[in-house]
């Protein structure tokens, strides 16, 4: 009962967002604004997105050698596939999904694929970090102008002490963190936290065990340069946002990213209501940049469940072939 008021409170929050991004949208002009979108654009970031899946999967191959296991690539692949697939109907259920499905399959243990997909997440939020970093780092003064210039006196200081306080406020939670977890774990919030930690590090752990570093960590940066060749390839798909750069790609990456993981299915929602937001830092207005999220989403939604549902009966069969041997 909890799992499906989860969910219910999932699809509720997605559904919020949905009516939040398109409560004041034209829905006639933007549907002729995508249907006269540059399609070649979105056909490079489809091909940027399945770049990205393999290399997800051949690292994923990486991650389970030092275990001794050798795996198949498709296998590999097609898991990675249908974990997409599924977080678009259960948000955070695709990665239970594909461990369980490549146990079968290539009949390892469900905790040692748990494990693995563990390691991977971690390396995903590490390079997320560093692609937050980079993106604050290239684009500090255009958001610093940007909070200036709505701020109420227009004046950098008051600007400066919020960006302050938001950085003591992360730091003095971090310490706190760190002092009570343990003697606060009775406290359902802070357990759920402590288990991400404890898995965050096993995840670590488990990292310093592969064999191929240096193919693993050239995988982990394809994976997130076709990231953003996926959200960039897109700008070139209407003419309001042809002119955008790599730093507003950047941005997008950043913030679609952040989207996707709140509890939205599949960022449905979520994805439309903050990635128009970053774009007003680039002068895009929020109707195009509304036009800009929606044919973005669809695109990578659309690919998902093309080549996602192909994977998943490609596993449904393996996994009967994996029974009978």
């Amino acid at each position: 009962m909890k799992k499906v008021l989860r969910y219910a409170l999932f699809f509720l929050i997605g559904a919020f967002f949905i009516y939040y991004a398109f409560r004041q949208a034209d829905p006639a002009k933007m549907w002729s604004e995508i249907k006269s979108a540059n399609f070649m654009w979105i056909g490079l970031a489809w091909v940027a997105g399945m770049t990205s899946n393999l290399s997800r999967a051949m690292r994923w191959q990486i991650i389970s050698e030092p275990l001794g296991y050798k795996t198949k690539l498709s296998n590999s692949f097609h898991g990675v596939m249908v974990s997409y697939l599924v977080n678009f109907a259960i948000p955070r259920g695709g990665e239970i999904t594909r461990a369980a499905m490549l146990s079968k399959v290539e009949k390892m243990p469900l905790g040692t694929v748990i494990g693995t997909v563990v390691a991977e997440r971690v390396t995903d939020l590490l390079f997320m970090g560093l692609v937050l970093l980079l993106a604050l780092g290239l684009q500090y003064d255009i958001i610093l102008d940007f909070f200036s210039s709505n701020s109420g006196d227009g004046s950098d200081s008051g600007t400066n002490w919020v960006l302050y306080g938001i950085l003591a406020a992360g730091v003095i939670g971090a310490v706190l963190f760190f002092t009570l977890r343990k003697k606060l774990d009775h406290i359902p919030i802070v357990h759920k936290v402590n288990e991400l930690y404890n898995s965050f590090i096993e995840g670590i752990k488990g990292l310093t065990k592969i064999k191929k570093p240096i193919a693993f960590t050239i995988h982990s940066i394809i994976i997130w340069v076709m990231y953003f060749l996926m959200v960039y390839f897109c700008f070139y798909a209407i003419p309001q946002t042809s002119m955008l750069g790599a730093n507003a790609g950047l941005t997008v990456l950043v913030i679609s990213t952040l989207a996707v993981i709140l509890p939205s299915p599949g960022g449905l929602g979520t994805f439309h209501t903050f990635v128009p937001l970053g774009l007003v830092l680039y002068g895009i207005n929020a109707e195009d940049g509304l036009t800009y999220a929606t044919i973005a989403h669809a695109s990578q939604m659309l690919m998902f469940i093309v080549f996602g549902t192909i994977s998943l009966i490609s596993m449904v069969f393996l996994q009967r072939k994996a029974l009978t041997e």
